[in-house]
């Protein structure tokens, strides 16, 4: 596993502590080309990462290394990567949407 990634996905309980997450129930599997994937779960304002992609998710978000990395650096935003193909959703674009309240 990539440490980088790692760091990022660990950290987001902890990041997401001070933020208004109410309304926010869902289930996000981040997955990078090449088979490392998280699952993000938000619920009752909290938010638990497990590694993998063992459960169901209401959002899937893909993309290479490459990607993710400069959206974490600001490099690039995710609406930028999606509207030129480098990011993929599958599932509920509504749900996608509420991950503003977190990233």
């Amino acid at each position: 596993m990539n440490s980088e990634f790692d760091t990022f996905f660990a950290s987001l309980p902890e990041h997401a502590a001070g933020r208004d997450l109410s309304g926010v129930r869902a289930t996000y599997v981040f997955s990078l080309e090449g088979g490392n994937a998280w699952t993000v779960r938000i619920e009752e304002g909290k938010v638990s990462v497990s590694p993998g992609s063992g459960e169901s998710a209401d959002c899937t978000i893909s993309a290479s290394e490459e990607t993710y990395s400069k959206m974490m650096k600001g490099e690039i935003s995710a609406l930028s990567a999606y509207l030129s193909g480098k990011l993929r959703l599958r599932g509920d674009l509504g749900v996608a949407m509420q991950l503003q309240k977190l990233l």
